[in-house]
């Protein structure tokens, strides 16, 4: 037997280290770790992002039904916008003295007409009247003009309001949308910033409306079709108040979601009045309207970013041969009898290939 204390002390540590890791041992633990994270990281990245789009697509499925049965039951009130609800003009609003002020009918200017504050009615657009006509402007169900006593009217900011007397409230619809399929969210509270000094001028009033948005947090974008819109004119820059259209009334407005969008004269614009800002680092896509484009540069790749390239129905487009083309060839947009739907998708960028619409895919 080794008594020597020096030798049994030695054998002693020398079994704790082969026990232990060394430094460099640790290390390299560390790293192979953090490379396989590295590695890994985009992928859940992705997939989270894609379940996210599976949501948005069910979302606007559920926007669809709503819309479809909002439909059923106000045809003949909004005949204009094919029975669907108004994406920037609205239920007519008489001033005191029996004046149209503005209408379904001729409208320049999407204002609210369930807010009359002192500045007016509230400019708001096509994402706000989604929310208002599925839900109501309460979100407690929408109320038909049908419903609403005659004195009443003309004053449709006071129909979600308690009767002051009996303090009953006007018969709701049913809500078009399920609650607990979608979320709201209030103006002022959506990710990122708006452009307040170009398409936010009565913020203060409209900041509080509630929008929908998809499981990115971004709103969702509205815009209805024109009923008997012309197939010369596919889509126009804004209203007119006149309705003073050349070629006959369009089929879509890029003025009805424009504050969001942002808004250009051409595309590759130096400097565009930009949109909202969601945080995907540049414009919108869709920012240049291209209500000027015909059938002879709307193809171009200096017009691919554009509104109007982006609802062109491309298969059709398509079966007009290049050498027949002309600039008065008409153009068709996807979905000309009813509405968009569009969500910007894991970019924040409206009008990019990864934008989550009920638009067809297109080439």
């Amino acid at each position: 037997m080794n008594c020597n204390p020096i030798s049994v002390g030695f054998a002693e540590a020398r079994g704790r280290r082969k026990a232990g890791f060394s430094l460099i041992e640790l290390l390299t633990v560390i790293f192979i770790i953090s490379l396989l994270i590295a590695i890994l990281l985009p992928s859940l990245n992705n997939a989270r992002a894609q379940a996210k789009c599976v949501a948005g697509r069910a979302l606007l499925n559920a926007i669809d039904t709503g819309l479809e049965l909002f439909r059923n039951d106000n045809e003949s009130e909004f005949g204009r916008t094919n029975g669907y609800p108004p994406s920037f003009a609205h239920p007519r609003i008489v001033d005191e003295d029996g004046n149209v002020v503005f209408s379904d009918e001729d409208a320049a200017e999407g204002r609210f007409p369930f807010l009359k504050e002192s500045g007016g009615y509230p400019c708001v657009y096509g994402t706000h009247f989604l929310s208002a006509m599925l839900l109501g402007a309460d979100l407690n169900g929408f109320i038909q003009r049908r419903s609403v006593p005659k004195d009443q009217l003309k004053e449709p900011w006071k129909w979600y309001e308690p009767d002051p007397d009996t303090g009953e409230l006007l018969p709701r619809q049913s809500l078009y949308l399920d609650s607990g399929e979608l979320r709201l969210v209030a103006t002022e509270d959506l990710i990122g910033s708006p452009n307040l000094d170009d398409f936010f001028p009565d913020y203060n009033d409209m900041k509080q409306l509630p929008v929908i948005v998809d499981p990115f947090d971004q709103p969702v974008l509205y815009y209805v079709a024109t009923r008997g819109g012309s197939m010369q004119n596919m889509v126009e820059n804004e209203h007119d108040p006149q309705n003073r259209y050349p070629d006959g009334k369009p089929i879509y407005f890029h003025q009805d979601n424009v504050g969001f969008t942002g808004w250009a004269d051409s595309a590759g614009e130096v400097d565009p009045k930009e949109g909202w800002d969601f945080g995907g680092g540049g414009d919108h896509r869709i920012a240049f309207h291209g209500a000027d484009l015909t059938a002879l540069d709307i193809d171009d790749a200096r017009n691919k970013d554009s509104f109007a390239r982006y609802i062109l129905d491309v298969n059709a487009f398509r079966a007009i041969r290049e050498e027949i083309r002309s600039d008065k060839s008409p153009l068709r947009p996807v979905r000309r009898d009813s509405y968009l739907l569009i969500t910007p998708g894991p970019d924040g960028l409206y009008g990019t290939n990864d934008d989550v619409s009920n638009i067809p895919r297109q080439e």
